[in-house]
C-alpha cells in the first residue's frame, strides 16, 4: 500500500471539486510514501510554501503521513489488520467495526486494502459506517493485470452497483488509471445504468481504478447490490439473448489473432473509448 503522485492528486482533486473534509481523515493501512520530491514539487506547486525543513523531513519517511499533515494541516490516521506497521487502530476489517468507529470520520482513503481483504461486503460496510454523513470515501485499487497481487480486481460497474443510493452513497467520480501514470487518467464519463450497456475497456498494463464517492445517507444494516446489466434486464428478450448468442458464436471461430485486431483498434477505440476521457487531475 502507498500513494503514488497520482494518488495525491486525487485527494487534492477530491478536496477541490467536492470539497472533501481532510481534518479527519483515516487510511486503510498506513501509506508509504511511493512519490519523490522532484515529483512533488513538479505536480503540486501550489504546496511551494511547506518549509524546506519540513519537507526534508516528510522525505526522509518511508511513510505519506509527514506530508500529508503539512499539506492539509491534520493528521493522517491508519487502521490495519496487522500491528507491525504500528497502525492508530488494529482491526480485521473482515469483522464489524465497533460502535466507537462509526460517524467517526470525514474522510475515508482505501489506497490498496480492499483487494486483500477476503469479506469485501463487510469491509465495505465498514467504510460506509465509518464515514460521517457528507464524508468523502476515496478509493484506489486493481483493476486489471494485477493477477496474484491480491485475492481481486475490480470493475466500474462494481462500485456503480455498490455505492448507490440504496446503501447512503453517491458516486462523484471514477477514473482508470495506468500503474505508471503520473497525472493524466482516463475519467470515465457515463455509468452502467445511464449509457445502457456495460463500460468495459482493454489494457495491456496493470491499471488501476480511482473511485471518489460521498456519503449521502445512513448505511443499511445490510449491503445490497446486482450488476447493473441484469438488475436492469438487459437481455430479458428472445431476441437479446438470441443475438449475444450468435455472436458469440461467431467469435468462437474466428482466428484469434483476428479478434484482438479488431478489438484493440476497432471496437475498442471507436466503441469502448466513447465511456472515457483523458484529463489531467
Amino acid at each position: 500500500m502507498g500513494f503514488r503522485i497520482t494518488s495525491m492528486l486525487t485527494i487534492e482533486y477530491a478536496r477541490k471539486m467536492y470539497g472533501a473534509d481532510l481534518s479527519g481523515t483515516i487510511s486503510l493501512g498506513r501509506q508509504f510514501r511511493a512519490f519523490t520530491l522532484r515529483e512533488f514539487q513538479k505536480y503540486l506547486p501550489q504546496y511551494s510554501g511547506i518549509d524546506p525543513a519540513r519537507l526534508e523531513e516528510d522525505f526522509k519517511s518511508p511513510y505519506a503521513e509527514g506530508i500529508f499533515q503539512d499539506m492539509y494541516g491534520s493528521k493522517l490516521l491508519s487502521l490495519d489488520g496487522f500491528a507491525h506497521e504500528h497502525p492508530d487502530f488494529v482491526w480485521d476489517l473482515n469483522k464489524p467495526v465497533t460502535d466507537e468507529m462509526k460517524d467517526r470520520f470525514t474522510c475515508l482513503i482505501d489506497g490498496g486494502t480492499m483487494e486483500h481483504v477476503f469479506n469485501v461486503p463487510m469491509l465495505i460496510h465498514n467504510c460506509f459506517s465509518m464515514l460521517k454523513e457528507g464524508g468523502i470515501y476515496i478509493s484506489m485499487v486493481p483493476t486489471n493485470n494485477f493477477n496474484g497481487h491480491g485475492l481481486y480486481q475490480f470493475s466500474p460497474d462494481f462500485f456503480y452497483s455498490v455505492f448507490s443510493e440504496a446503501n447512503g452513497m453517491k458516486i462523484r467520480d471514477v477514473f482508470i488509471v495506468k500503474f505508471s501514470a503520473k497525472n493524466k487518467v482516463w475519467k470515465i464519463n457515463t455509468s452502467p445504468a445511464a449509457s445502457g450497456e456495460r463500460v468495459q475497456f482493454d489494457v495491456n498494463t496493470q491499471t488501476e481504478i480511482y473511485v471518489i464517492a460521498e456519503k449521502t445517507g445512513p448505511t443499511p444494516e445490510v449491503i445490497t447490490a446486482q450488476q447493473t446489466d441484469y438488475e436492469e434486464g438487459w437481455y430479458e428478450d428472445e431476441k437479446s439473448i438470441t443475438n449475444t448468442a450468435s455472436r458469440d458464436a461467431l467469435i468462437e471461430k474466428a482466428p484469434r489473432k483476428l479478434v484482438y485486431a479488431f478489438r484493440q483498434f476497432l471496437y475498442e477505440p471507436l466503441v469502448r473509448r466513447k465511456h472515457r476521457t483523458v484529463i489531467r487531475l
